[in-house]
């Protein structure tokens, strides 16, 4: 584009300081729009930072509250741990709470188990693992593999059973659950789920003969079907008391191959629970938050004394 030069306003001016008269302005207006950038940049930043610090701000109020519902929930745990303490003091066959209210919307429950209702897999030998799992699986060649893989897995020795498996996927230790069982050749999700009602990794390892399901009972040595019969049929009246007492109801047969394994049938058998295993919740109406511990718990006295304490 051609400029035009006004005579008025350039009359009596030297080229150069028309040239310079015209850029002027440009240059101001190049000043004055990186002003305006640096305005909107420190805008933006401004804001961004604003927002960072709210965001801050709201999860640090998120957390502190969230602290604040478990120590809640903490208490209402410890609460119920010793109304369970109070009524097992009342009534020894209490087995657990229902939901129970503690007011300002805390709630607790428990449940009691007792493991001696179950084979500790992690103590039997391998008689007693064979029993069970021919209950539960099947007579079959697999339960002597499951078996030799068990032992395999659990104990120490690096040496393999005869149908065993010492790869190195074995942990060489016990099991932490029945679950865990699934990592052991041969235990499929559907035997392990099968299982779960007759194992325990808790608990002595003795077996409590008058609670226990008839498929763990027949484990016990000097075991027959008569006496497991027997202490089935005795469910729900006087609970046996004693080896001796069951001894004097079997018939003559049945009490002598009961004898010959007397020693070990008292080792391994108990007539009352020797511990228990309590699950303790705490919570807050309207929260997902709980706090949660197992107790294992020996009955004494009319009491129950915590001897372990796993809190979650």
């Amino acid at each position: 584009m051609i400029r035009v030069l006004k005579p008025q306003l350039y009359a009596g001016a030297s080229l150069k300081a028309v040239l310079n008269a015209e850029r002027a302005p440009q240059g101001a207006n190049r000043t004055v729009g990186f002003a305006l950038l640096a305005v909107l940049w420190t805008l933006t930043a401004v804001t961004v930072l604003t927002g960072a610090v709210l965001t801050v701000a709201r999860l640090g109020g998120a957390t502190t509250r969230n602290r604040v519902l478990l120590a809640r929930a903490a208490w209402a745990r410890e609460a119920c741990g010793e109304i369970l303490e109070a009524r097992y003091a009342q009534d020894a066959s209490v087995r657990g709470l229902d939901s129970v209210d503690l007011g300002r919307g805390t709630w607790c429950a428990a449940t009691v188990h007792d493991p001696s209702d179950r084979l500790n897999l992690n103590l039997a030998d391998r008689t007693a693992l064979v029993t069970v799992l021919q209950a539960v699986v099947g007579p079959s060649g697999a339960v002597d593999s499951l078996a030799d893989a068990l032992l395999d897995w659990r104990n120490p020795d690096a040496a393999p059973r005869p149908l065993g498996d010492e790869s190195r996927a074995n942990r060489n230790g016990p099991l932490a659950d029945v679950g865990a069982l699934r990592y052991v050749r041969g235990f499929t999700e559907a035997r392990v789920a099968a299982l779960t009602s007759f194992l325990t990794t808790r608990g002595t390892g003795a077996i409590n003969v008058n609670v226990a399901p008839p498929e763990v009972i027949a484990a016990l040595p000097g075991m027959t079907e008569e006496a497991v019969w027997l202490l089935m049929m005795r469910r729900g009246r006087t609970p046996i008391a004693s080896a001796d007492v069951l001894a004097g109801l079997l018939s003559p047969g049945a009490r002598a191959t009961l004898l010959a394994r007397y020693p070990e049938f008292v080792r391994s058998a108990v007539f009352a629970p020797p511990q228990f295993v309590a699950v303790v919740t705490g919570g807050v109406r309207g929260t997902p938050l709980v706090a949660r511990v197992t107790l294992t718990i020996v009955p004494v006295a009319g009491k129950l004394a915590v001897i372990r304490r796993e809190t979650e």
